[in-house]
């Protein structure tokens, strides 16, 4: 309809705008008697005293919204610092024209959203194609914020909700200092035009909304890396190596210190470009700069499979000290028939070892991150879905750095001296030894049990250094094997549970809950003065 979606506003106007209006509602009045009052636009008032209470000093005067582009060139634009109210039903968007006070310079922003209303903001140009969009990067909960600089070429706004579900929210746009126009390219083609990225010389960069950093990098790029530091306020960094197609060959977040990214430059052949972005789409500044790591010392480990079969295989007992470069990895064979236990220690500063089980076709059957305690590692062949043939070490987000890697012969965790699956069996077993760690492995929903101590003082039992997935659970017993106490998630999904000197005997059930069966510590110690 040519004047769908007109509500009922509160104010006075002017006598000429009411003249205007008289004569633009009766052109319309056809539409307007088979929908006297659509869903979705605002109807200015007409002359005379207002016809309901005025509204709060909150509320936004009201204006009509337009329901399609068509429309906007017919609505009232978008003033700065005059929000407007919009309603919408499911399906509707509302599209604004900006008004030529509000300069090219400006941002738009969502507000005291209603309940339920997640909204949506894109910025479009003269064919109707989305420049940016938004969805939460707005001050408030669920809200929207766009922005806009000189040569942007927006001609509309779009404001919607998200999956098209309808809302209510007020839209305020604000005028804003233009920017300088950027000393960096803001696409890949552009960079390709541009001296590459000087070894040494940092550059200053600020990102606004949805913005990207883009860097022709050196050909010559043996142990460069690119860093991101001097981070404004709030700031995330990412940065990204593309081949010539734009394709992302590595990309690192939070490889640098904080939120700060370390990204090594080695990967790929040919021209290579520099990505620098915020992890949130939003504004911010930081620093870009190449630097060139001392040489990594030559790998005296073998690093592919081929390798691994001629040098032999791992024996239990054996520790090995390995130096891993960035992006490199150690990989060695496991002798057939043995079970092993295989982890990682004495890592080096900021070192987080990765281990993967592998078949004999190097694909992977069980791999560990954080199993060994802190950033250490630790798997058991007998956990593998399949024959283990090697073992590959190597850091997580293509770090560097050195560790020790242990080969143990595989031991069983439940011992004559380890939690039985019985409380009577726990009844003629060995208390649990206070400061001494047990590494177990159980199988989701299984239980276990073991005794406590009986010193007449209180402790504290708690799970750590889970494997993937793993959700423990502890509980204190009395002899009768009745709950008296119990926690599931005090860290994580790992377990802290107070033991107080009586009743004695006491055990503690250890639980493995729904899930995922796999590997943990458990220990008991004594409570924090």
């Amino acid at each position: 309809m040519a004047r769908q979606g007109w509500t009922r506003g509160r104010g006075l106007r002017p006598a000429g705008h009411v003249l205007g209006l008289v004569l633009a509602v009766g052109a319309a009045a056809p539409a307007l008697a088979a929908d006297p009052v659509p869903s979705g636009l605002l109807l200015p008032v007409q002359a005379g005293p207002p016809k309901s209470p005025a509204p709060s000093p909150a509320s936004p005067p009201a204006s009509r919204v337009a329901l399609s582009p068509g429309d906007a060139a017919q609505a009232p634009p978008l003033q700065p610092d005059r929000p407007v109210q919009v309603t919408l039903r499911r399906g509707q968007q509302a599209f604004f024209r900006i008004a030529p006070e509000a300069g090219e310079a400006w941002r738009v922003e969502t507000r005291r959203l209603a309940r339920g209303t997640d909204t949506v903001l894109a910025t479009l140009d003269e064919a109707g194609d989305v420049l940016s969009e938004d969805d939460d990067g707005g001050g408030e909960e669920l809200a929207s914020r766009l922005e806009a600089q000189p040569g942007d070429g927006v001609r509309l706004i779009r404001a919607g909700t998200l999956e098209n579900q309808g809302g209510r929210f007020e839209l305020v746009l604000t005028r804003e200092q233009p920017l300088p126009p950027p000393d960096f390219a803001t696409d890949q083609a552009s960079a390709a035009g541009r001296p590459p990225l000087t070894l040494g010389q940092p550059v200053r960069v600020r990102l606004r909304r949805g913005q990207h950093a883009f860097f022709a990098l050196p050909e010559e790029r043996t142990d460069l890396i690119a860093a991101t530091r001097a981070l404004s306020r709030g700031a995330d960094t990412e940065l990204a190596l593309l081949d010539a197609s734009g394709q992302v060959v590595a990309r690192n977040d939070d490889g640098g210190e904080g939120l700060a990214s370390l990204l090594p430059l080695m990967q790929g052949s040919g021209p290579m470009t520099l990505r620098a972005s915020l992890v949130d789409g939003g504004t911010g500044s930081f620093e870009v700069v190449l630097e060139r790591e001392a040489p990594s010392p030559e790998p005296d480990y073998p690093t592919s499979l081929e390798q691994a079969r001629s040098r032999g295989p791992l024996n239990p007992g054996q520790t090995l000290r390995i130096e891993l470069g960035r992006g490199r990895q150690a990989v060695f064979a496991l002798p057939e028939g043995q079970a092993l236990t295989l982890s990682t220690r004495d890592l080096g500063e900021n070192v987080d070892t990765v281990l993967a089980l592998l078949d004999d076709q190097g694909e992977v059957l069980l791999e560990d991150d954080d199993g060994g305690g802190g950033l250490a590692s630790r798997l058991r062949t007998a956990d593998a879905s399949g024959r283990a043939a090697f073992i590959r070490a190597s850091l997580l987000d293509g770090g560097r750095g050195s560790f020790e890697l242990v080969v143990q012969g595989a031991q069983q965790t439940t011992t004559e001296t380890g939690p039985a699956a019985e409380l009577e069996e726990a009844r003629r077993r060995p208390t649990l030894i206070l400061g001494e760690a047990l590494r177990l492995r159980m199988d989701a929903a299984e239980d276990r049990y073991i005794a406590l101590p009986h010193d007449g003082r209180p402790a504290l039992a708690m799970t750590f250094g889970l494997a993937p997935e793993v959700d423990t659970e502890l509980a204190l017993l009395d002899e009768n094997g009745t709950v008296l106490a119990e926690n599931d998630d005090a860290d994580g999904l790992a377990s802290r549970l107070e033991i107080p000197p009586a009743p004695r005997p006491a055990f503690l059930r250890i639980r493995l809950l729904e899930g995922a069966g796999g590997e943990f510590n458990l220990v008991l110690v004594r409570p924090a003065p």
